[in-house]
């Protein structure tokens, strides 16, 4: 979503909030009413599995094309009323207004944390498989929906995928970060009890402090918060740093300052390597190496060196660097000297 003024996001999540008949919800979001009430009802979707760094594998459940237009659209009106309801501790996956001097995101998020002392990190198990549709059925008859009570199950049915929110559909963050309003409140204000600074970035929850150590008493304490709203946490996976520990905050490294660990680097070194080997290859055989497989790895390039921008600074050295990496990998090689390496193979 395009930033946009204040007052625009203010207006949008104003008409969504307030209006409860599903007609009217579609004319509002400018989706085809009969179609998405098909979809409602019979689900189509997408399974498919990537890998992850400890080894295992996400499951994405990605919608089909015209499914996705129509998640789409009601995400901008999702996204503007949370936006205006938003908890101070989350920090994933919220939008920001034009000109907004603190936007939250992955950055923020972590430079909450900068220079304490004393951390606790956990994390949800399945977050978005937590929320399943009968909780969104009645978190859309409650403040701040007041969708009556056809509007509320159609729009339940719409957003879930095997009866919860699917990891995949758009719509699932926003809709997450709802579901945790009263969660997040709650913990707030236990944290702020203790002069604890407490941080939520979609499933990774992240306390710290300066004045006490954690220990499990504040584990189990979370704990209990989390199972009064049923949520589940991945208890093994909850890591305690001490004053001296270096420390880490949704894949940033705490330093004086937030940066970007040096694994991120040589993984990115390495994927624009094989980007200006698939330049070559489409180069060598005459093909249009521009098909969607490599629209697609190209643009997760892109997107992370505009990662590199956004927490090291768009006018940074390691911007630049890497932004003219990016080009000499997407250059079209000279043919004598390609085809001569390419060809090469005396060494066998």
């Amino acid at each position: 979503m395009k930033h946009q003024p204040a007052t625009i996001i203010y207006n949008k999540a104003k008409q969504f909030l307030q209006t409860d008949d599903f007609t009217k919800l579609c004319m509002l979001v400018g989706v085809d009413k009969n179609q998405t009430l098909l979809y409602s009802l019979h689900k189509s979707y997408r399974e498919f599995k990537i890998p992850k760094a400890n080894g295992t594998y996400r499951l994405i459940e990605a919608p089909v094309k015209k499914l996705m237009q129509i998640l789409h659209r009601f995400n901008h009106y999702l996204q503007s009323a949370y936006y205006v309801y938003q908890t101070p501790a989350s920090y994933g996956f919220i939008i920001s207004a034009k000109n907004e001097k603190q936007p939250k995101n992955i950055l923020e998020n972590a430079r909450k944390h900068l220079g304490h002392k004393y951390m606790m990190k956990m994390d949800f198990k399945d977050f978005f498989h937590q929320i399943n549709k009968q909780r969104l059925f009645k978190m859309f008859k409650t403040v701040p929906f007041h969708f009556n009570r056809k509007s509320a199950q159609i729009l339940a049915n719409l957003f879930t995928y095997k009866e919860r929110l699917p990891m995949g559909a758009p719509t699932s963050p926003v809709l997450s970060n709802f579901a945790c309003i009263d969660f997040d409140n709650e913990l707030q204000n236990w944290a702020e009890k203790r002069q604890i600074t407490y941080t939520r970035f979609a499933d990774d929850l992240t306390f710290s402090s300066d004045l006490e150590k954690f220990t499990n008493v504040h584990l189990n304490q979370v704990l209990d918060i989390c199972n009064k709203h049923q949520l589940k946490l991945n208890e093994h996976k909850t890591k305690f740093y001490d004053e001296n520990d270096p420390k880490e905050v949704t894949g940033l490294v705490l330093h004086k300052t937030v940066d970007i660990p040096q694994m991120f680097y040589r993984e990115l070194s390495d994927d624009l390597r094989r980007l200006k080997s698939l330049v070559e290859a489409g180069f060598i055989v005459k093909q249009n190496y521009e098909d969607e497989v490599f629209k697609k790895y190209k643009q997760e390039v892109k997107g992370k060196i505009n990662f590199i921008g956004m927490i090291e600074g768009y006018d940074s050295q390691i911007f630049y660097r890497y932004n003219q990496k990016l080009k000499k990998a997407l250059a079209l090689p000279n043919e004598e000297i390609l085809f001569a390496r390419w060809t090469h193979f005396n060494y066998f």
